[in-house]
């Protein structure tokens, strides 16, 4: 059999070569085109009669809107911002909320806090007084039985009355 390679050329070295020259003439063709001051003159007119034609598009679209009493898209605009005006003021308000209730649940700790400190003071010091009426009640019954046990040596003591 014969070889296949030598019967036929290098098709893909020769399609790469053939690209490479397209491309490069392409290359010099367009930035022969894009630095041409007539096609740059050319362009800038297309846009900004295209820009020109956009701005009365959409100033006829607002006029037939506004008499169709239907909103306009400055007023869908005003709206958006209002929205997101209230949005931010909700927010806040929201946050300012959460902050009052965590001062509040702060403040409630500490009340409660101090309620039960005063109550535990209470508590102790009606126990104190109880000690001390206790202790008073123990002195008074000692006072009184020194007493009763004085008073009768105090009339052993004491001169009887001359009877006349």
């Amino acid at each position: 059999m014969s070889q296949p390679d030598a019967a036929f050329p290098d098709f893909k070295g020769m399609s790469e070569e053939l690209y490479q020259q397209w491309e490069k003439s392409m290359t010099a063709w367009w930035d022969q085109v894009l630095e041409s001051p007539s096609f740059l003159d050319a362009t800038n007119k297309n846009v900004s009669g295209m820009a020109r034609m956009r701005a009365r598009y959409e100033e006829q679209v607002d006029e037939q809107l506004m008499k169709l009493h239907l909103p306009t898209r400055g007023d869908m605009t005003r709206l958006a911002r209002i929205a997101t005006l209230l949005e931010k003021r909700l927010l806040e308000m929201e946050d300012t909320i959460l902050d009052l209730r965590d001062g509040m649940a702060a403040r409630d700790a500490a009340i409660a806090r101090l309620e039960k400190e005063t109550i535990q003071a209470r508590i102790e010091a009606a126990e104190a007084r109880l000690e001390l009426r206790a202790r008073l009640d123990e002195l008074a019954v000692r006072l009184d039985a020194g007493a009763e046990g004085a008073e009768p040596a105090a009339k052993a003591n004491k001169p009887s009355p001359k009877k006349s």
